[in-house]
């Protein structure tokens, strides 16, 4: 993609509206904290308590509507205890310039290292640090500035009581939700015609991570919960196997075939009708399952148990009972495990009495939040984590923007002077460690502060009475609240125009302030977006060196899963674990960062095309699609051993190693090398090929398919890395 095509397609992307709402209960509480502030500031007669105890409330009612993982409650006490924190030091440094840049600088680069524990996360610690610019910015004194911060601390309580009022949901409700949505993704998937659809990693990492979040003392209560993140990945994996396994319903062509050759197949009328039969089951038995993970999402997120109809369960019955594979059977007691779990989840009694599952008993017992998110954030501090540079240049941006509003004035008397607060607020809040996200949000924060400024200007013509205005700016920030994930323009145009009229509260500055307003929103967008231009984070460029830590952690897998064939309990499962939750981690930033290069003007200095890198992504799950099955059909007893496919583990180690050099750019592999070796070993072991009728040896055939599927998926995967241009460009990444 050009330069000029990326901006065009970014400012698309920033300006277009969508369709994304936070629970009314939950805007529905955020507005009642505003109105609550807006009512006690009339009562004092006092338009600063009123404004600073609406801003309060408004900052903290948005941290409570941005992605709750936590309980409401807590989320609340934690963003009024962070935002109150930060408002009093800023009154404390007023005044004193050069202390006050620094406190931000400090301010916005743990701001930025925060992004590691999410999108969320990172914009809550946004909203803190604008407490600290409030204060040191807008307040005419320390005194001043500390009677601001006492008022903006009674507005985080207000939010705070609020979320102690009905209704109340179900207990761990955004661990239901992360749940809900990864077994709605799982019944996507089993009736997707696309078998990458099973690949998708991302609604495991967003439960994993909200699990992760609990308390210890609260997780024995959630086991149900924990269980349902187990067996969705054994689901996963014998959906994965049902697609190896069972066959699929004849093409369109086939059945075209099979009604020319009726005189042929006259007289085999009855195998026919009995392969007629269960192809139907095949057809049907996706969408049953389908039909069971779906009830079984909607069981979780309302904590109401939803049953599946008998004539679905005698479906999938009749189905695993009828096929000779495993991998229907195994699919239908994952289900029924799934379910039963899902109802045990709605009496959170009932979790007390389980065991932590052993798909997670990491997880479910792992060391404090604290001591995890301390370990996570260390794990970012290298100058070549993109979150680390995110945080710097966040650090420099702010404190940038800061100078350049004050330098600014107040726009000929429009503004407020000596201050550099709108500017430094924007910049903070539209770079993303991303090229794509920071000029979408530039783009959109702009124009909505434009719209929002000429809607403001509008709205000051009449001749507003105090409780007028409080009423309308009620009523903005309800707007806001309700538009607060439809994007940056819907909400900046919103936002700008609930700001003017707390400006009138406080210091009734004429109507023409808005522009002001819009002016420093702009200057601040441009000036995040070029910062990002003179010192950037390109995804491209990081997809070559992402690629290679995996194939490396595969180098390591899949030899050992090989390996494991020789005996039962040949391979280490510590081993096998920790090496797929390492694979997992990766996975996860190279497909984020495939889908971010997608954005980027830069396509031509990258290896691979925009089309060669989703090659590489699907291909990339493909293999890990192999090595999960490879590890699920293990052998459990002697008749399942297949020692000779140990002969497989140095060559497909040889040829990992020497694809992740070639990934990076280091060394050329010439696709086919490996194949040539399975066939000669296939052809000198004598081991049954992979059937789907059940004749011959079924585990070793199944253990034979499942070795070819995977040598196939790390051709094709050589194949594109192959097809890379310029092979010299990325040696050094």
């Amino acid at each position: 993609m050009r330069w000029w095509s990326s901006m065009i397609a970014l400012g698309r992307d920033g300006l277009r509206i969508q369709r994304a709402f936070a629970a009314p209960p939950a805007i529905a509480r955020a507005v009642l904290a505003v109105l609550l502030a807006t009512v006690l500031g009339l009562l004092l007669d006092d338009p600063v308590a009123g404004a600073m105890t609406g801003v309060g409330a408004f900052i903290c009612g948005i941290g409570t509507l941005l992605s709750p993982l936590r309980h409401p409650v807590v989320n609340a006490l934690v963003m009024a205890a962070a935002f109150s924190a930060m408002a009093v030091l800023g009154a404390l440094v007023h005044g004193t310039t050069w202390l006050f840049l620094l406190l931000l600088a400090v301010a916005a680069f743990a701001t930025g290292l925060w992004r590691t524990m999410g999108l969320a996360p990172g914009i809550r610690g946004c909203l803190a640090v604008i407490g600290l610019m409030i204060t040191a910015d807008l307040a005419p004194d320390v005194r001043g500035g500390l009677v601001m911060a006492g008022w903006i601390a009674a507005g985080t309580g207000l939010v705070v009581v609020a979320q102690l009022l009905p209704p109340y949901g179900p207990r761990f409700a955004a661990q239901r939700r992360a749940l809900a949505a990864l077994y709605r993704s799982l019944a996507e998937a089993a009736v997707a015609a696309d078998p990458a659809a099973l690949g998708g990693s991302a609604p495991f990492t967003a439960a994993r991570q909200a699990l992760d979040l609990l308390p210890q003392f609260s997780r024995p209560a959630a086991a149900p919960l924990f269980g349902l993140l187990g067996e969705a990945e054994r689901i996963r994996r014998a959906l994965h196997t049902v697609r190896l396994t069972v066959p699929a319903a004849p093409t369109a062509a086939n059945q075209q075939a099979t009604a020319g050759n009726q005189e042929a197949i006259a007289g085999h009328q009855q195998a026919t009708a009995g392969k007629q039969e269960a192809t139907a089951g095949n057809q049907e038995a996706p969408a049953a399952a389908a039909r069971v993970l779906g009830d079984i999402s909607r069981t979780v997120a309302a904590g109401r148990e939803h049953r599946t109809p008998d004539d679905v369960r005698a479906l999938l019955e009749a189905w695993a009972a009828a096929s000779p594979a495993r991998g229907p059977r195994d699919l239908d007691a994952r289900l029924r495990q799934a379910a039963e779990l899902a109802r045990r989840s709605t009496d959170d009694r009932l979790g007390d009495v389980l065991e932590p599952h052993s798909e997670v008993p990491g997880l479910y017992a792992d060391t404090p939040s604290v001591a995890r998110t301390a370990r996570r954030i260390r794990a970012q501090l290298h100058p070549e984590s993109p979150i680390f540079r995110h945080a710097l240049r966040l650090a420099v941006a702010v404190v940038v923007a800061e100078v350049i509003g004050r330098s600014i004035g107040g726009w000929g008397g429009l503004g407020i002077s000596a201050h550099g607060f709108w500017v430094a607020l924007t910049a903070m809040l539209v770079l993303f460690p991303d090229y794509g996200h920071t000029i979408a949000r530039g783009w959109g924060r702009a124009a909505g502060a434009v719209l929002g400024g000429l809607f403001a200007w509008v709205l000051s013509l009449p001749d507003w009475s105090p409780a007028g205005l409080a009423v309308l700016s009620v009523v903005l920030a309800a707007a806001s609240f309700v538009t607060l994930r439809t994007g940056q323009l819907m909400l900046n145009l919103w936002l700008t125009t609930w700001i003017v009229f707390l400006i009138h509260h406080v210091g009734g500055l004429p109507g023409p302030t808005a522009w002001a307003r819009a002016a420093d929103t702009v200057v601040g967008a441009v000036l995040a977006m070029l910062i990002f231009l003179v010192w950037p984070t390109w995804s491209t460029r990081r997809v070559p060196g992402l690629l290679a830590d995996w194939l490396r952690v595969q180098d390591r897998l899949l030899p050992e899963l090989l390996t494991g064939y020789a005996d039962v309990g040949a391979a280490d499962p510590e081993a096998v674990d920790a090496l797929r939750a390492r694979s997992r981690q990766i996975r996860e930033h190279l497909e984020a960062a495939v889908e971010q290069s997608h954005a980027e003007p830069v396509e031509h200095r990258g290896p691979w095309t925009g089309a060669q890198l989703e090659q590489i992504r699907t291909q990339v799950s493909t293999v890990a699609g192999c090595a999960t099955l490879l590890g699920e059909h293990l052998p459990r007893t002697p008749q399942d051993t297949v020692p000779e496919l140990t002969e497989l583990a140095d060559p497909l180690h040889e040829h990992l190693a020497a694809l992740a050099r070639a990934a990076a750019g280091a060394e050329t592999v010439a696709p086919g090398a490996l194949r040539s070796v399975l066939d000669s070993f296939t052809a000198r072991s004598g081991l049954p090929a992979e059937t789907s009728d059940g004749s011959g040896s079924v585990t070793t055939s199944r253990a034979v398919g499942l070795s070819t599927a995977t040598v196939d998926a790390v051709e094709a995967l050589t194949t594109t890395i192959a097809s890379r241009h310029r092979p010299r460009r990325h040696a050094a990444v």
